[in-house]
């Protein structure tokens, strides 16, 4: 008996935000390449944007792990644009010229993977989806987290990180064709801190008093503040639980978990509704939102979750015989 081909499943990608912890999105890409499963479509939030876009362009991910290991983001930070705070706190026009430096293209219709960056409308909260047309500004919209980078414009709206409406974007992998979608997840669930000072103490020496230099250094931004603002000891509150008073989280503390609760939240209710088919979440508990530093550690992390599921995506891809 002739033994027949079995269709083979289109995979859509969706890779989520999370800021330095998206680099995780790289250790999924280097599992799925290594393991030889391809990926039809991806669908791209904030930093998984930008990952997805240089993995649908071609650029072999290698490199895009060097990159990501081996840029300077102290050296970084020279290249963000301070601004009189308006809209933000910086504008994004080099960071633009960067990701244009990594991007082998320069439009959608250019890229060898179909991809669809998703964005928000500040002034509406509607979310955008781009598939089409300039490919830089789509992702400098797509990163552009509120308060920090400067609205995008994009026509006649001005576009933020697509975090805010769709973390893990998950639909929209499945609007462009995918039979299957896997998420990956680089936001941590929300748990209390172990220590009772909550964050680590400020750096004892080497402090810079620049805070555009050290932006991107999670501990750096944490001792800077706790030099320009140090609470009283009548501020503190008191925990029954414990005999020693314990310290107030941090003014970055509070953001980063404003941050994680506000898209855990959301990711929730979003992955409930969408149905996903595999979601894949990287242990990144020890990763705060600015430490790009930790990109070996992030993209470890994606690794070792996305070969736990090897088996999982398999299955969802098919193909072979019957």
């Amino acid at each position: 008996m002739t033994r027949m081909l079995r269709k083979k499943r289109l995979l859509g990608l969706a890779l989520g935000s999370g800021a330095a912890r998206g680099m995780a999105h790289i250790g999924v890409l280097k599992v799925l390449e290594e393991e030889g499963i391809e990926i039809d479509f991806i669908s791209g939030t904030s930093i998984g944007a930008l990952i997805g876009a240089l993995y649908a362009a071609g650029v072999p991910v290698q490199q895009i792990e060097e990159v990501a290991c081996d840029v300077d983001w102290q050296q970084m930070a020279r290249m963000i644009d301070p601004i009189i705070p308006t809209s933000g706190l910086i504008d994004g026009k080099k960071v633009s010229r960067f990701i244009a430096e990594l991007l082998p293209v320069e439009t959608f219709e250019e890229l060898r993977i179909p991809l669809a960056v998703v964005a928000t409308d500040v002034e509406t909260g509607e979310e955008i989806i781009i598939k089409r047309g300039p490919l830089i500004e789509a992702l400098r919209a797509a990163v552009a987290f509120p308060g920090i980078f400067s609205p995008v414009r994009f026509g006649e709206t001005f576009l933020v990180d697509g975090g805010l409406c769709n973390p893990v974007p998950v639909d929209v992998a499945r609007d462009m064709g995918a039979d299957k979608v896997i998420g990956v997840c680089a936001i941590p669930e929300v748990t209390k801190p172990p220590s009772e000072d909550i964050l680590p103490p400020p750096p004892a020496q080497n402090k810079s008093k620049n805070f555009l230099l050290d932006f991107f250094n999670a501990e750096s931004v944490e001792g800077l503040l706790k030099e320009i603002w140090r609470p009283e000891k009548d501020a503190r509150t008191k925990d029954p639980n414990h005999k020693k008073w314990r310290k107030p989280p941090g003014i970055f503390r509070v953001f980063a978990q404003c941050v994680a609760i506000m898209e855990n939240q959301i990711n929730a209710l979003r992955l409930e509704r969408d149905e996903i088919d595999l979601l894949i979440r990287p242990d990144l508990k020890n990763i705060t939102l600015l430490e790009f530093n930790k990109a070996e550690e992030a993209i470890r992390a994606g690794e070792l979750a996305t070969r736990a599921h090897v088996k999982n995506i398999r299955a969802l891809q098919g193909g072979g015989r019957t």
